[in-house]
């Protein structure tokens, strides 16, 4: 009786194979849409969040939302009655700006997503 053959290179290769696809899924080596970097006045809208969750800025500033979550899009809507921002459709990618010129708080959330809310605070 012969001893059974391991087909250990077929396994190992399809290994590395599967690691390679998961990596490029994830935004790895050769992804094609490097994350968008967000400046001071600016908040990131992904992972279903927007970062920083509140932000404080002088009033005459203009605030930049980066939406970066292409699986998911998104807006920005203020909550006041009526709004008194809105990005529009919702999009997975790109930015939305707004000038703040009164002082107060302005909150908003993505219609698409209620549970994601955030906070504009306008100084003087």
């Amino acid at each position: 009786m012969r001893p059974a053959r391991l087909l250990v290179a077929p396994v190992v290769l399809a290994g590395l194979l599967l690691a390679g696809l998961v990596l490029a899924a994830c935004g790895g080596p050769g992804s094609s849409s490097p994350p968008t970097t967000v400046g001071p006045d600016g908040v990131e809208v992904a992972n279903f969040s927007f970062s920083p969750s509140t932000l404080t800025v002088k009033a005459g500033t203009t605030v930049t939302w980066y939406f970066n979550q292409p699986s998911a899009p998104h807006d920005v809507v203020s909550l006041a009655t009526p709004p008194v921002f809105d990005s529009g459709t919702p999009q997975g990618t790109g930015t939305y700006s707004f000038r703040f010129t009164a002082p107060g708080t302005y909150p908003y959330l993505c219609q698409v997503h209620p549970l994601m809310k955030g906070t504009i605070i306008v100084t003087p």
